[in-house]
């Protein structure tokens, strides 16, 4: 009787032991819910295609992109861009700015979703004018 006693307790600690381990790798089921990305895709004109100044340029986002969390910079200048609701997501439309001929612009995209998380995409392409012998990516 003394030894099946002895025999609960060590099990009963032994549990304790176990069950505080798993607490400790996360196995509460908190309620926090997974960063969900903003994302980008439909790049138009293509990734390093030939482009004139002040060329117009689009994007499409998932539904995590938050319209007032995204900003576009060309070679670091920032520009102002259009958006409209395409299916979940939306249509983001600018114009290239002048000043960059005979160069390599990325097109760079930052945008924040309603959660916070913070995605970032974007693409290159190469503005023709001007003396392109000397321009590289």
């Amino acid at each position: 009787m003394i030894r099946l006693i002895g025999t609960k307790i060590v099990v009963f600690i032994g549990c304790c032991f176990f069950t505080g381990t798993l607490w400790a790798y996360g196995g509460g089921g908190g309620t926090t819910t997974a960063c969900k990305k903003p994302k980008f895709s439909a790049f138009e004109p293509v990734h390093l295609a030939a482009v004139a100044p002040g060329s117009g340029f689009s994007f499409v986002t998932n539904e995590h992109a938050h319209l007032s969390g995204l900003t576009v910079t060309v070679k670091k200048i920032p520009v102002t861009v259009e958006a409209v609701t395409q299916g979940r997501g939306l249509r983001v439309t600018g114009q290239l700015p002048e000043g960059l001929a005979g160069s390599y612009a990325r097109i760079a995209i930052t945008a924040k979703s309603v959660s916070g998380c913070k995605g970032q995409g974007g693409w290159l392409v190469k503005v023709t004018g001007g003396d392109e012998s000397t321009a590289t990516p």
